[in-house]
């Protein structure tokens, strides 16, 4: 490879981490403001989210276990 090749990857590489490190970020701010409004509805034992780029955007995946869900509103059964 050519020192300008090898610097254009490097740079790519760079680029490439640094948004994968806001990405990361910004889901870990996330992850935790669902958990806490979950947890006003349901008794949440395990969060999970996940983000995969998606064209041009990005598919935020949530899975949540629950041990019970609370009685909102008309709701008065957990399930």
């Amino acid at each position: 490879m050519s020192e300008i090749t090898d610097a254009a990857e490097r740079l790519k590489r760079i680029v490439e981490s640094d948004a994968d490190g806001r990405v990361n970020a910004a889901l870990r701010v996330a992850q935790s403001d669902v958990r806490a409004v979950l947890c006003e509805l349901m008794d949440v034992s395990r969060l999970d989210m996940r983000v995969e780029p998606l064209g041009a955007g990005y598919r935020v995946t949530v899975t949540a276990d629950a041990d019970a869900i609370y009685g909102v509103g008309k709701i008065d059964a957990a399930y």
